[in-house]
């Protein structure tokens, strides 16, 4: 075998470019990127009868580039699995990885068959192979962390948001920040949306990294944000709950002055009384003195000038289209002043329909004038945020690591009592209007994980549905002077683009620091701009960096010898091409979703069924997400390019796919509705239970067989569903209603995942109900055990004595009750009925299905699985959260800061 592979690798080392990309020379490279790695010895020491291999390819993007590599693992004779894959997409090049595990005695022909599919398609292809010791859960594990590790490593997502294009300097200084701490870089996220070229706001980049241990949040944040304050932009950091947003069961803080408001609105009390804040000196820059300071300097003034400031209130630029936007999501908002100005405290709160207002009151004399101090018993205690902040989440039931502060909350306090609030607190986001640019509150969307056609859809959905934005409080029109760093973003019109494709063997954010550094002297004198940067960390660790950078001067060539020649020095493997104009932007209503699962792990052939059905279609899959997080790797999330007019049959092709390989597929469009859900709705047997509950009533009263056989003629159409349940009824009559529903509750067995599927929702702030054609006492005992907020059933008649008289009491759960239902807790709970997921598996349940945002068919009958847009067939409900696009990652944190365990 050995000969044999020796062999193998002396072939393909006399054709270094099977893949059909020119020979590399300088002008294209350094080196060349062979694909068969010289890995001889290392595969002599992998186990006898399988390995591990990760296969990376690399080129020009399309929609039939997967496929044909899934079709060749699929074959049964290389006796191989996937065990995970990842891409990234840039400018129109692709760089995916797939990891398999493999039989030993068929991996020759396995790569051979992969080759020449590579060279066939234009691609580059390269192999590596497991150490010996290193089995596919420790990959996985490194990857997205395993819920077997007894202590797992900080993982946090930092937003990086600059007011122009994105500075490499930037980059370079955060790289070596972060590589100095030991932290390992696992994703780099720039989307073309979120780039200040397109949405006019800014530019943001989102870095994944895994902290070295003992790396608080606090120590990342102060030390990011000094650095991104001297390239002009703002920082978040948050820990990564595998979203790249915030969950809707948060609270976001914010401050008044200089934030809602774009001044200080005490000196706007000032004004009023004709003082100017100006000539109010203290001793010290101190907040909290200033401001007593200006409360003092009010003594003796006419309360109605704090009246007169009110009713001249004005907005920081999109302050009403965030708050309406998170309101609308799910967040709950709270606003924190420390100035005295309750009224307008109490005014913007209404404005922009928060949820709270916190602030002290001036206090008025017995003369009806402003004394020059705060208000209250207490008015000599310290106005602690903190406190209020804890008060808040805890009436809220929100986890503190969900309270997102807005604002200069840390000012004035101690450094201890800052890195208490950073670590104690979700992200901390600075916004201080009166020393920014043209100062825009859309910018704390950005920060939040929010995308630039998020920011579009909010302000699309905004504009058409409240006339709010024709508000009689205005936004104000502010435009500053603010230095900025000498370097500039505006690329002459003769520049040239360039794509470079970088693959290190380990994940080292020195060696990437230091990759840009040559970037430097160029960015600085304005002749380099960053355009795109995505990364992705394979399993093993390895590393893959795609970068496009525009180059302008007399001679554009010099910047990219430069950074290949680091690139060398560093040991980096790169490519490169020269790229013409960039690419037009695709359509938001072209963006989807498709979920694959399939338990217990996704098969390569039904991969490969899935990719064949969307080349078929034109389809381009730009990026895979894997959401489930166990070794046999069962759920795949990927984002895809579909026409408007093909999405209609990629349906129909999807639902043909699932039916062939008994595999679970969800398509639907991305964007805020996806994510932005907020109330599920269960039907109850055989659905959150795995019972009929009137099947297990009538067991007890020994009806068990007439009841099914009422049940077959009402399957055949002979009896409506009221007429079924009215017969059925009527077989319970003279039993003890309590002693009968007691022995089925002890015995309901609840669907696997129910459980972990109901918290998991509670935790993001869902709200829960049960809407059942069955009997209300087994609907509380389900509302009980799983948490749910609501509960509906039909209700038993009894006589006095508690016998139960045949007949039902009340309004019957009718199919179109159910949907009436649901439409009216989506009313009780303030969400719009797009905003509703409803499960269930009867024909009952198909007016309520069809009614839902997201109506699924849980192992329905077909009749229920043609009638719904989703379908789950295998037994675990946990499942329906692959389809809101949450992970295992996701879910087992959540349940693990709650101290809660899955089932």
């Amino acid at each position: 075998f050995f000969s044999d592979w020796q062999s193998f690798l002396d072939s393909m080392a006399m054709e270094l470019n099977l893949s059909g990309y020119p020979a590399l020379d300088m002008k294209k490279g350094l080196e060349p990127e062979p694909e068969i790695c010289a890995l001889t010895e290392r595969r002599k020491n992998a186990a006898a009868d399988h390995g591990y291999l990760v296969v990376t390819v690399q080129g020009p993007n399309g929609p039939n580039r997967m496929a044909p590599f899934l079709s060749i693992i699929a074959r049964a004779q290389h006796q191989a699995r996937i065990v995970d894959m990842a891409q990234y997409v840039i400018e129109g090049t692709l760089v995916f990885s797939l990891m398999l595990e493999h039989s030993a005695d068929s991996s020759i022909n396995l790569i051979k068959e992969l080759v020449t599919t590579a060279r066939r398609l234009n691609l580059n292809i390269n192999f590596s192979f497991g150490s010996p010791g290193c089995a596919a859960e420790d990959y996985i594990n490194n990857r997205s962390g395993s819920k077997n590790q007894a202590v797992e490593d900080l993982t946090v997502a930092i937003e990086l948001v600059v007011r122009s294009e994105l500075p490499a300097p930037l980059l370079h200084d955060t790289f070596e920040y972060l590589a100095g701490t030991g932290s390992k870089l696992l994703e780099i996220k720039h989307r073309r949306d979120d780039r200040f070229a397109w949405n006019k706001v800014c530019t943001k980049v989102m870095l994944r990294v895994r902290c070295a241990p003992n790396v608080a949040i606090s120590e990342l944040y102060l030390n990011l944000q000094r650095i991104v304050w001297s390239h002009s932009g703002e920082a978040s950091v948050r820990e990564w709950e595998g979203m790249d947003r915030p969950n809707g069961k948060s609270l976001v803080v914010f401050g008044l002055s200089d934030v809602l408001c774009p001044y200080d609105v005490l000196d706007s009390v000032l004004m009023q009384a004709g003082i100017d804040p100006a000539t109010i000196k203290v001793g010290d820059e101190d907040g909290r003195n200033i401001a007593k300071a200006k409360v003092a300097a009010l003594r003796g003034k006419d309360p109605r000038f704090l009246q007169r400031a009110a009713e001249n209130l004005e907005f920081t630029p999109g302050a009403r289209l965030v708050c309406q936007s998170l309101k609308a999501i799910g967040f709950s908002l709270a606003v924190i002043s420390t100035s005295g100005c309750k009224l307008i405290t109490e005014r913007v709160k209404k404005e922009l329909s928060l949820d709270y207002a916190i602030s002290r009151d001036l206090e008025v004399g017995a003369d009806g004038m402003f004394t020059g101090q705060y208000a209250g018993d207490h008015k000599e205690e310290e106005f602690n945020k903190n406190d209020y902040l804890q008060l808040m989440a805890e009436r809220e039931g929100i986890d503190p690591r969900n309270v997102i502060i807005v604002g200069t909350f840390t000012q004035g306090m101690s450094e201890e009592g800052m890195r208490f609030t950073l670590d104690t607190y979700g992200p901390l986001i600075y916004f201080h209007a009166p020393t920014m640019k043209n100062p825009n509150l859309v910018t704390l969307l950005y920060l939040l994980g929010f995308s630039g056609f998020d920011v579009e859809e909010m302000q699309s959905q905004r504009a058409k549905n409240d006339q709010a934005f024709l508000e009689a409080v205005p936004e104000a029109s502010i435009t500053r002077a603010i230095s900025s760093p000498s370097y500039g973003y505006a690329p002459a019109p003769d520049s040239q683009r360039y794509l470079l494709r970088v693959r290190g063997e380990g994940n080292d954010l020195k060696s990437f620091a230091e990759l840009i550094a040559p970037l430097l002297p160029y960015c600085k004198a304005g002749r380099c701009t960053v355009e795109r940067i995505q990364q992705v960390t394979l399993m093993s660790e390895n590393a893959l960096l795609g970068l496009s950078l525009n180059v302008a001067g007399p001679d554009p060539q010099a910047a990219l010898k430069d950074i290949l020649l680091q690139s060398h020095k560093l040991g980096l493997s790169v490519d490169w091409d020269e790229q013409e104009d960039e690419q037009a932007m695709i359509p938001r209503t072209q963006q989807c979703i498709v979920t694959v699962v399939q338990r217990p792990r996704l098969e390569a052939s039904a991969l490969a069924a899935v990719f064949q059905a969307l080349a078929a279609l034109g389809v381009d899959c730009t990026r895979f997400e894997r959401l489930s997080d166990d070794q046999c790797f069962s759920a795949l999330q990927i984002t895809a390019i579909v026409p408007n007019e093909s999405q209609g049959d990629l349906r129909g092709k999807l639902v043909a796919v699932s039916k062939e390989q008994e595999v679970d597929i969800a398509f639907q469009q991305d964007g805020l509705e996806r994510w932005g859900r907020r109330m599920v709705v269960f039907d109850m047997d055989s659905t959150l239970i795995q019972q009929e509950v009137i099947d297990e009533l009538a067991k007890q009263c020994g009806v068990e067989e007439t009841v099914a056989e009422i049940t077959e003629r009402a399957m055949r159409g002979e009896l409506d569903f009221y007429q079924s349940l009215k017969e059925r009824v009527a077989l319970l009559e003279g039993h003890n209603s309590e002693k009968l529903f007691n022995s089925v509750k002890r015995n309901l067995v609840y669907t696997p995942g129910a459980l972990q599927l109901c918290r998991t929702l509670k935790r993001l702030g869902y709200k829960l109900a049960v809407i059942s054609g069955g009997f209300l006492p087994c609907a509380r005992e389900v509302q009980r055990k799983l948490g749910l907020d609501y509960a509906f059933a039909n209700t038993l008649e009894t006589d006095q004595a508690g016998q139960l008289t045949g007949k039902t009491v009340g309004a019957v759960v009718t199919p179109m009750r159910k949907q009436a239902l649901l439409a009216m807790i989506a009313q009780v709970e303030g969400c719009d009925i797009s905003q509703t997921v409803a499960v269930g598996d009867g024909s009952n349940d198909i007016p309520m299905l069809t009614s839902a945002g997201l109506g699924v068919a849980f192992c329905a009958k077909p009749k229920v699985q043609a009638a719904a847009e989703f379908r789950v067939n295998n037994k675990d409900l946990s499942t329906v959260l692959f389809l809101i696009g949450l992970s295992e990652t996701a879910a087992r944190k959540l349940l693990q800061r709650s101290g809660e365990e899955t089932d």
